[in-house]
């Protein structure tokens, strides 16, 4: 017989002995309140994460105007469904659409498959040159002879590459007045 079993027959005869009144025998097994709490769980539909809030499929590009507007103002029917049908991947235990293969395991195996082809010669690596340091710039406009330097690219690589300011013209009354104002005042001798 089972710890649990047993310990059920023993609170029934204690209850006897004290209350003097004789109970219906239980048929059910009690189960302590761990092991229902892990019955619960192992049930789940929903994904948690630790704060036990629902994970939830979350799109990957800002959605459009017009999108965001059928999401919030179109009819039930013609809303955007959210997606519950988020799995866990059997393989990896990341989180997928259920139906659908598991992006962490999709990154696996193209891998793997990129390793068999640089092993088998199908891909060749690029060799990356170390960048030379010349003491002449000659001799780099010799040995690149495509790359050209802009007239802005120069004047960067200058050390004063701040463009000077023009001094201001002197400023002058005259320039100001609307012409029948400064021929008025020019008849008057005020202005010269």
């Amino acid at each position: 017989m089972s710890l649990v079993y047993r310990f059920g027959l023993i609170s029934q005869t204690i209850q006897e002995a004290v209350w003097g009144i004789p109970r219906i025998p239980q048929i059910s097994i009690t189960l302590p309140k761990k092991l229902q709490e892990l019955k619960e769980k192992l049930f789940q539909e929903d994904i948690s994460i630790d704060n036990g809030s629902i994970l939830r499929a979350v799109p990957k590009k800002k959605l459009s105007h017009r999108r965001h507007r059928v999401k919030q103002y179109a009819a039930g029917r013609k809303q955007i469904q959210q997606l519950e049908n988020l799995v866990r991947c059997p393989a990896c235990g990341s989180v997928k659409r259920s139906h659908f293969m598991c992006m962490n395991c999709f990154d696996e195996i193209k891998t793997f498959l990129k390793g068999l082809k640089r092993a088998n010669g199908l891909i060749k690596d690029t060799v990356i040159r170390p960048m030379e340091n010349f003491a002449n710039p000659r001799d780099e406009t010799i040995i690149y002879p495509g790359k050209f330097t802009k007239p802005e690219e120069r004047q960067l690589k200058a050390k004063e590459y701040i463009p000077k300011r023009e001094e201001p013209i002197m400023f002058q009354k005259g320039k100001m007045l609307h012409n029948k104002k400064r021929d008025r005042l020019e008849k008057a001798g005020i202005y010269k």
